[in-house]
């Protein structure tokens, strides 16, 4: 992939970080002086590399140098506490761990606790306790520029992705050579890139959502501009500055596109394939984004296990629902990737009827090889040649696919499923409502009660009341929220999925307390 970008663009910027620049031939020449890096430190193929740091042209170079080298990659959350980092070490047990400047202090804090970690790196100055730290640029302006000694195959582990553990611990996703030439491949082929293109990446690199932005432009020749942390404005900013045509946005980011009264379309003109992923967004969300700023959006949905899109709605797509009066197709996420397959299906695994609620399963050059050391798992969710989401959908007579919700967030009330999505869609269309999640609370008559956890948009009202009552013109009696409560914000992971594990614990745990006090008086 690198030599492909390499030949197409050689004195073209192919990283653009604040102030660092890197041409495609000085990124080509970095890569392999960090494969021999590695290789002249003891490393051999299938050896780890845990990475900590935030998005930086560093971390662009690395994720191609590791896998350079025949060793695998480990990108680290670093939203993560430090005992869920030692947790993920652990469990991928790296020989070396190269950290950025805000976390230089932690190889000495865990020496202990990991004593499977050969060096440790720098990308900056050792701390000065930190006895054995190496310097990362040292390092790699001492290497050679050969290509590493090492014979790689396109099945090779050459990643290991880890999950958010919304569902519990972390578990590791296999991501071979071939799985991540797919992902900069087909992202190119959908998004039709052109010399000209340029993208970005707001999202964080250690998830596959950063990931694909950076193996689509190396693949097709194209410059990336790398932001090391998330801010609308910024944002707005840079693609002024660098005429950026396409990127990814977490769905909380595109929605604060839409909300952002000083986020000027005029100078966001250049953008023209924008994918937005992580969590669905309303249809009444994605129109208001399409009147905005023009018809640029392009939904994708994924997940780590299949390092990228599963499903993709197009803008051509949009343009002819938006035509038609179908505006309920843009709450949809679309139809198969290029070279995936998805299907809506049954528990008996036939693919369901129009309308029908089942799992979405997919298969294709995109889907990982299992998870790291967790047999049980992997073959619960990897079966039959397909990988199992557990997300719930629906696909219509044209074959668009909506995600109605986690197979563990449907809310059984009174005997009915209430499917949070078509919920939180009726809640989205009132005016006054910015983000809603729908979860369902332990009740003694009903099992679970429908409840909405509304953020308001700046500057508006809307009480409990009001949108029960709206809600009744948009749904059946039954999926009404039969409570509402209004916070400042919602519990997200860094790619923007919402945590609805968190907020049913922290809600639930407010109803008891409520209950009890009720028990009291």
């Amino acid at each position: 992939m690198v030599a492909r970008g390499l030949e197409q663009s050689r004195e073209k910027p192919a990283i653009v970080e604040g102030e660092k620049q890197l041409t495609f031939q000085h990124f080509a020449e970095r890569i392999r002086k960090i494969g021999n890096v590695l290789r002249d430190l003891g490393l051999r193929k299938g050896d780890r590399v845990a990475v900590l740091s935030r998005n930086s042209a560093e971390s662009a170079e690395l994720y191609f140098g590791v896998a350079n080298a025949g060793c695998v990659v480990v990108m680290l959350n670093f939203r993560l506490s430090p005992a869920e980092i030692l947790t993920i070490l652990t469990d991928s047990r790296p020989s070396v761990l190269i950290v950025g400047d805000d976390y230089a202090d932690l190889p000495e804090q865990i020496r202990e606790d990991c004593p499977f970690i050969k060096h440790a790196i720098c990308i900056g100055e050792p701390p000065a306790n930190g006895d054995g730290c190496l310097r990362y640029e040292t390092l790699v302006a001492e290497a050679s520029t050969d290509e590493p000694d090492v014979d790689i195959d396109e099945d090779d582990i050459a990643a290991l992705m880890y999950t958010s553990g919304t569902t519990g611990t972390p578990k590791g996703c296999i991501a071979s050579h071939r799985n991540l030439y797919h992902v900069g491949r087909s992202m190119a082929l959908e998004l039709r890139m052109c010399p000209d293109d340029a993208g970005i990446i707001p999202v964080p690199m250690f998830h596959a959502s950063g990931l694909v932005v950076l193996l689509n432009g190396v693949y097709s020749g194209t410059t990336t501009i790398i932001m090391p942390r998330w801010n609308v404005l910024v944002f707005m900013d840079l693609v002024h500055t660098y005429k950026v045509t396409t990127g990814l946005l977490a769905t909380p980011m595109m929605e604060a596109m839409v909300n952002c009264l000083d986020c000027l379309p005029e100078k966001l003109k250049s953008l023209k394939k924008v994918i937005f992923a992580g969590a669905p967004l309303s249809a009444v969300v994605f129109e208001r984004a399409v009147e905005r700023f023009g018809n640029i959006f392009i939904h994708g949905f994924g997940t780590t296990e299949t390092l990228g899109s599963v499903c993709i709605l197009r803008r051509e797509q949009v343009a002819d629902a938006l035509a038609k009066g179908k505006s309920c197709i843009l709450g949809s996420c679309g139809k198969s990737y290029a070279d995936m397959q998805a299907e809506v299906v049954g528990d008996d695994d036939a693919r369901t009827p129009p309308g029908v609620v089942g799992e979405v399963r997919a298969r294709g050059l995109g889907v990982t090889q299992g998870y790291w050391r967790k047999e049980q798992e992997t073959q619960a969710a990897f079966r039959n040649g397909w990988y199992y989401t557990g997300d719930l959908a629906t696909i219509d007579e044209e074959g668009f696919i909506s995600i109605v919700g986690r197979k563990r967030d449907m809310i059984i009330t009174g005997g009915e499923n209430v499917f949070p999505a078509e919920v939180e869609n009726a809640l989205h269309k009132h005016p006054a409502v910015a983000q809603a999640a729908v979860i369902g609370v332990a009740d003694e008559t009903w099992g679970e009660s429908v409840t909405a956890v509304i953020v308001k948009k700046e500057g508006m009202d809307v009480d409990e009341d009001e949108l029960r009552t709206f809600c009744r013109r948009e749904i059946a009696g039954y999926k009404v929220p039969k409570s509402v409560i209004f916070v400042d914000e919602l519990p997200t992971s860094a790619t923007g999925k919402l945590l609805k594990g968190q907020l049913r614990k922290k809600i639930g745990l407010q109803a008891l307390a409520a209950s009890l006090l009720r028990g009291q008086v």
